[in-house]
């Protein structure tokens, strides 16, 4: 059932509900205010009767019994008017022929003094009064309720209900498509949007209501398809770059030694320089996988405690290791003298990842190749690292781009390098949940600012 359907049909329900109950109640006082007015009437007779007839001081002597009852239920006459004694014999009546009250009503009018009650077609009213001499009676008064107008109230009420329920209907048809046609117009332009052309975006219009916020989420939508859609193609295009130029390489070299001998000299050259090429490949194939395996499911990821001097310390280590050209300096402020407060929560392997990406970066492109490394640390676990390098700086419409996978600054193509380093740092770094930002000094160089989360080891202490 479509929802401009069932918004109607709901519509309808409630009102069809509301317009029931308020009609009901106009029928129900209109009906009980007629009998009350009808009641009123029956007793002004009543007590008319009352003391015209039984201010004498005699006995009332009991009538013959000359009545007949109606076959069909229905007296002959529209109004009477009866006394009883407290022997249930009628002594009294305008009509002798029209049939008595029967013992159990008269009961309920001498046990409570007044009773409305049906006597065949017609309605009564019986109130025991005392007489004169003393003796007690009860005085009847029927009369012929004449439903008439009632009926005619209830006729209007059904039609104009039914007539209610049709305007009602159509008026919630019209509004509930006025109310749902932003939500077609956005169907239609989502429709429009194809996978080839991922710019076009969902009109928001000036309204803040939810239409324009669902609207404005689906733009934002559009946007991070966009851009996975654009990562995705840059990808494809680098990594087939990035192969393809080693494999090319490797060929060459191959194709080239094996053209005429050598000496043994030059096929380990040869073999060196492939043995690099290989390196580079599996640089960027690591650099990958840590890339899709924070991409694809982050929640399987462990994390634990850390100490972050000692991840500086070890990052320092595999850095003069791998590169013995470079040169990494680690300056702590003032330690916490309570050493837990050095802990983070963190996957080792991958944050000491970022920290040797960030150090090997900074050094690769400063002209003395070395690189230093500002830790100050706080007791509530929010420590700041500083990464500095004395390179050529970064240019400010850069510096959004190369946290980007495969970008490459168009300055330094000659430097070797894979254009994935950064982009997987700023990957581990979100999801420890490490604010990280860049500044490039106008006298040159770069810093790197990490910023981490409290501490949680600290909160539970």
């Amino acid at each position: 059932m479509q929802i401009r359907t069932r918004l109607t049909l709901l519509f309808g329900l409630i009102t069809a509900g509301i317009l029931a109950g308020v009609l009901l109640a106009v029928y129900v006082v209109y009906r009980q205010s007629t009998e009350s007015t009808f009641y009123q009437s029956l007793e002004s007779k009543l007590e008319m009767t009352g003391q015209a007839a039984l201010q004498g001081d005699a006995e009332l002597k009991p009538l013959s019994n000359n009545w007949l009852a109606p076959d069909d239920g229905i007296l002959p006459y529209q109004d009477n008017i009866s006394i009883y004694n407290n022997g249930y014999e009628r002594v009294f009546a305008i009509r002798p022929d029209a049939p008595p009250v029967s013992a159990k009503d008269l009961q309920d009018i001498y046990r409570n003094g007044e009773l409305h009650f049906s006597h065949y077609n017609v309605l009564a009213l019986g109130k025991k009064i005392i007489a004169r001499n003393g003796s007690t009676y009860v005085v009847v008064v029927e009369g012929f309720f004449d439903t008439t107008a009632i009926q005619r109230l209830r006729n209007i009420l059904l039609i104009s209900f039914i007539m209610g329920l049709l305007l009602v209907g159509m008026a919630g048809w019209y509004y509930a498509g006025r109310a749902l046609a932003p939500v077609l117009s956005i169907v239609g332009e989502v429709e429009n949007i194809q996978p080839s052309d991922l710019s076009k975006r969902v009109e928001t219009g000036n309204n803040e209501d939810e239409i324009a916020r669902l609207a404005v989420t689906f733009n934002s939508l559009l946007d991070r398809l966009e851009q996975a859609f654009r990562m995705q193609r840059m990808f494809l295009s680098n990594v087939s770059h990035e192969l393809r130029n080693p494999l090319t390489v490797i060929r060459s070299q191959l194709e080239v030694t094996l053209q005429r001998e050598r000496d043994n000299e030059a096929y380990k050259k040869a073999l060196q320089s492939v043995l690099d090429d290989v390196h580079a490949i599996t640089e960027v194939e690591e650099e990958l996988l840590q890339l899709a395996r924070i991409y694809n499911d982050p929640n399987s990821i462990p994390l634990g405690a850390v100490r972050l001097d000692e991840l500086l310390w070890q990052a320092r280590q595999q850095l003069h290791k791998r590169h013995p050209g470079y040169k990494a300096t680690v300056e702590f402020g003032d330690l916490p003298e309570d050493d837990r407060c050095l802990s983070v929560q963190a996957n080792e392997a991958l944050l000491l990842t970022a920290l040797l990406n960030l150090m090997n970066n900074a050094c690769k492109y400063s002209p003395d190749h070395q690189v230093k490394v500002i830790a100050q640390f706080r007791e509530n676990g929010a420590h700041i690292v500083e990464v500095c390098d004395k390179g050529p700086g970064i240019p400010a419409e850069e510096q959004k781009l190369i946290f980007e996978p495969f970008f490459r600054s168009p300055r330094h193509l000659g430097v070797k390098g894979t254009g994935v380093g950064l982009s997987l740092v700023q990957s581990i770094l979100t999801l420890h949940e490490i604010g990280l930002s860049v500044e490039s000094p106008a006298e040159g160089g770069a810093i790197f600012h990490l910023a981490f989360p409290p501490s949680p080891y600290i909160a539970a202490q």
